[in-house]
């Protein structure tokens, strides 16, 4: 409580500020604010006009303040008229989402000329919510204003995973093939969305379904050629965080994927040290090939190779996306002009890695084969063993790529993987350069833009 007593203080600080000097005759209040909704930024509030004479080009703005005053963003709001003795209504929304918990005060102050304003506060609590996922609630309690908001890393905000997931959080139907260093299974929030092999009994010891691999009930380890990539070489944290922004479901921690309702298939390749050698070309293809027939509607491959893979390789590739399968890649992480292979390949959709500022990540190839760019730098995940960690790569990028598209499969059963690259690349955000550009591709991918647009 002593929080929001401080807080209470400074509210009362700022409104003598703003009232002092302000003439002696009311001129008009602001009242009933209201946060109607995070997804994106927005508030409602009522100003009053108690003069004789009518308002016309009411200048306003909004502030948000974290629980210090610290501002943190600002909302615009559009000018607006006020006929005198009139109640106007007045909708202000931001262009960015707000994500995170805590105590912020929220600062609305009017300009209606000639030396005239007046301003209104109100301080409101972000405490989180767990799926299911529903509209956000609002509720009065304690004096503060308490908004519910399922809490998200800043790339699902940038992406805007958490309006899509107004129209779709993901389908179980839709599989998501990670070929990587191997997925911890042990996480709850992982292993509530693994793929299920149906055609397979578990610990039989037996291939039920007679593809040549014995009980791979969620995937298949190649590394040690075994039903799961727990059970011999310790496996790196790379995959479980890849898989965790693809498709984490939400628990305890506030970590969620993009697609929380897909299923993880969990195809390991990569050493512990989160590595792979020319010699093991062959290994690489016949877990693409695991993938593609045991129903993978999209492979990740967060991997890069330092020269150009053998033929059979990229024939593999070609193999798959005849089949259906949508592949996405990365640039590199090397930050040079040039997309390192798989990503190089025209089956691959490579993804390059921006920062919050919306640049390109300085540790980010580039080239003209960027397809697409998304989130990189500083993204939080899980590693292996269930902790939160924070990392920055091309590899944890293509997982929002990936999600996107898994997102639109899922809200749009029957399109073709074709359609919805092309929905994807026509909704994505184009920054740098107008039109695709070595940089960004096709732009900074929008889950939200995507899967209204097709809707509409």
């Amino acid at each position: 409580m002593r929080d929001i007593a401080r807080l209470s203080a400074s509210i009362l600080f700022l409104l003598l500020a703003l009232y002092w000097g302000a003439e002696a005759d009311p001129v008009g209040s602001i009242d009933g604010i209201e946060i109607p909704g995070l997804i994106p930024f927005q508030l409602t509030f009522v100003f009053t006009n108690d003069g004789p004479t009518p308002m016309e080009d009411v200048v306003g703005q909004a502030t948000l303040m974290d629980r210090f005053g610290k501002p943190i963003e600002g909302i615009s709001i559009e000018p607006f008229s006020a006929p005198a003795g009139a109640r106007v209504k007045v909708t202000a929304r931001s262009r960015w989402d707000f994500q995170r918990t805590g105590i912020y005060l929220l600062e609305v102050s009017l300009d209606l000329g000639g030396g005239r304003f007046l301003a209104n506060s109100l301080a409101f609590r972000i405490l989180p919510v767990r799926l299911p996922l529903a509209p956000e609630k609002v509720e009065e309690g304690e004096g503060l204003y308490t908004v519910y908001q399922q809490p998200v890393d800043w790339g699902l905000g940038r992406i805007h995973a958490q309006r899509a997931w107004e129209i779709s959080h993901g389908d179980e139907s839709v599989v998501v093939a990670v070929i990587d260093s191997g997925i911890d299974r042990s996480i709850p929030q992982l292993a509530e969305g693994m793929w299920v092999n149906e055609d397979e009994i578990p610990g039989n010891g037996i291939d039920d379904d007679h593809n040549g691999y014995v009980d791979d009930v969620n995937g298949w380890d190649f590394r040690d050629d075994d039903n799961s990539s727990l059970s011999g070489t310790p496996i790196h944290g790379h995959g479980t965080a890849v898989a965790s922004i693809i498709g984490a479901r939400p628990g305890e921690l506030p970590i969620v994927g993009v697609a929380p309702g897909v299923r993880l298939m969990d195809v390991r390749f990569l050493d512990s040290a989160n590595k792979f050698r020319s010699s093991d070309w062959k290994t690489f293809v016949r877990a693409i090939e695991y993938a593609v027939d045991n129903g993978a509607d999209i492979i990740n491959l967060s991997i890069y190779a330092n020269g150009k893979p053998p033929g059979y390789f990229e024939d593999a590739l070609r193999r798959a996306v005849a089949q259906g399968v949508i592949i996405v890649g990365i640039s590199g992480n090397e930050g040079k002009p040039e997309v390192m292979y798989p990503g190089k390949y025209p089956y691959v959709y490579a993804v390059a890695a921006t920062t919050e500022d919306d640049l390109l990540a300085g540790f980010s190839n580039r080239g003209p084969e960027v397809s697409f760019s998304a989130p990189g730098e500083k993204i939080t995940s899980f590693t292996k063993g269930g902790r939160a960690v924070t990392r920055s790569g091309t590899s944890f990028a293509a997982p929002h790529v990936t999600g996107v598209l898994a997102l639109i499969l899922s809200a749009f059963p029957g399109i073709s993987p074709t359609d919805a690259v092309d929905l994807m690349r026509e909704t994505a955000d184009d920054l740098g350069a107008p039109g695709p550009d070595d940089w960004y591709g096709n732009g900074l991918v929008d889950a939200w833009e995507a899967l209204r647009s097709f809707r509409r």
